[in-house]
């Protein structure tokens, strides 16, 4: 179900007030009239409870609050509030807060469903075209049409040649049908961020089995449209043709869309808003062998793919964006935590310690800011494969049964304490290097992936108000 089904009222909010707690009094106030709640201090004092723990700002001005135990009729229930002027948020680099979504649940809620609905509303609203579809109207905004037209592609500033691009079939789409017809291809793999628009799906004919790469699940809406195999979760930064490539099939294989002795036609291309330019014949068996050197399994079975993914984008934007604009190193160690515990020393006080699963789930957008800042320690992130953190400063030391080097020269002690854990246990490790935003992943003591830091360009002028 998706999340307008929960929206209190489909209505954008005009916050008055410019500080966090007055803007939760509103929101707080415009839900409890929306689905007949008398009081409304309780679900304001869940709110700040749970604001004191860990700010819920999740950048771009965007602000997800949320509570639970309210007593609601459904399981959930949302409203929207916007400020042009923006709002003191206390976030870090004292960025406002230009929308807030509030979400509130009953006490029976399911958790799980939960951390999915904040992750979709993250989508959503840190999307550059809802952002200003929200702040550049000084009308009404309905949240269901809004979510309707961004599904539809309809968003684009000149629509007269959006309609002649949906009207001429782009001939790289051609190019990409022709090679999965002559190669027997499992399926077309589109990396939709390249274009602005969703026309590519009416081009791609209906014998095509499709996997769509985006950073923006809440584009689509392919639940009826029987050739795609799967949406892909992709980081939301910028990376190379390449790049793409190696993360798309990478999670593809996670979400088991694909497998090993498949081939793939892959549709790619430059920044967002150009065309698409690539078409490349993946074999992954040949290409992407080193996936599978140490085992045909991609990921362990307690590893949750939409886990793995949220790690790989979280780990992709601090290489990009470091913290308050100093490059940042850290580790991610993903599953078999009773094994890993056993090579585990706490550096420091967990801060991680006596908070419930629910709130420190990694898949919840609102603990971006919370990882950030403990990215800063030394150690390790002990995490467990469906996403709860146990731990942040953890010093891996693993018991090695042989004595040969894991790593090739040039890597530092972080990236031999990564080999080192994977080597003993059947974990997962990512890791970030400070010197060169370089993201690597490994497995079973080596490197399975290794990604550059994307280069990034100047910001538009509109863009940095947002």
């Amino acid at each position: 179900m998706p999340f307008e089904q929960y929206l209190a009222t489909p209505a954008v909010i005009d916050i008055v007030s410019d500080d966090k707690t007055g803007s939760f009094r509103e929101l707080a106030g415009a839900l409890c009239k929306a689905v007949e709640i008398s009081k409304q201090k309780p679900i304001l004092e869940e709110i700040l409870k749970r604001e004191e723990s860990a700010s819920t700002f999740i950048g771009q001005g965007v602000a997800l609050p949320h509570a639970r135990g309210c007593p609601i009729k459904e399981e959930f229930a949302i409203v929207v509030g916007r400020s042009i002027g923006g709002i003191n948020y206390d976030a870090a680099r004292n960025a406002p807060a230009h929308i807030i979504v509030l979400l509130v649940s009953r006490d029976d809620a399911d958790n799980n469903r939960q951390i999915e609905i904040l992750a979709e509303l993250a989508a959503f609203f840190k999307s550059e075209e809802i952002r200003e579809q929200i702040l550049s109207q000084d009308t009404v905004v309905d949240l269901r049409v809004l979510s309707a037209a961004l599904k539809k592609g309809a968003f684009e500033k000149k629509e007269r040649r959006r309609a002649a691009r949906c009207k001429t079939a782009s001939p790289i789409i051609g190019a990409a049908m022709n090679l999965a017809r002559d190669f027997n291809a499992r399926a077309i793999m589109v990396f939709a961020d390249v274009v602005k628009d969703n026309c590519f799906l009416d081009q791609l004919g209906t014998r095509n089995k499709l996997i769509i790469v985006t950073n923006n699940k809440a584009r689509f809406d392919l639940t009826r449209d029987k050739r795609v195999i799967g949406v892909v979760q992709a980081p939301p930064i910028a990376v190379s043709r390449t790049g793409q490539l190696k993360i798309g099939i990478l999670l593809a294989l996670s979400r088991g869309f694909v497998n090993k002795e498949d081939k793939l036609i892959c549709v790619s291309g430059g920044a967002k808003g150009s065309d698409f330019d690539t078409v490349v014949c993946v074999d992954i068996a040949t290409e992407y062998d080193f996936f599978f050197l140490t085992a045909h399994n991609l990921l362990p079975s307690d590893i949750k793919p939409e886990v793995f993914e949220r790690i790989i984008g979280l780990a992709g934007e601090m290489a990009v964006e470091g913290r308050e604009g100093k490059p940042i190193g850290t580790i991610f160690v993903l599953g078999d935590t009773n094994s890993v515990n056993a090579h585990v020393r706490q550096l420091i006080i967990n801060p991680f310690r006596g908070y419930s699963e629910a709130e420190r789930n990694i898949i919840d957008p609102g603990l971006t800011e919370t990882i950030k800042e403990f990215a800063a320690i030394d150690g390790a992130f002990i995490i467990t494969g469906d996403g709860v953190i146990l731990s942040a400063g953890s010093y891996l030391r693993p018991q090695l049964t042989e004595t040969h080097d894991l790593l090739p020269g040039g890597f530092g002690a972080r990236h031999a304490a990564a080999a080192g854990i994977t080597s003993c246990t059947k974990a997962v490790a990512i890791t970030i290097s400070e010197s060169t935003g370089m993201v690597n992943i490994f497995k079973n003591g080596v490197i399975m992936l290794s990604l550059s830091k994307p280069v990034v360009k100047e910001m538009e002028p509109a863009n940095k108000l947002l």
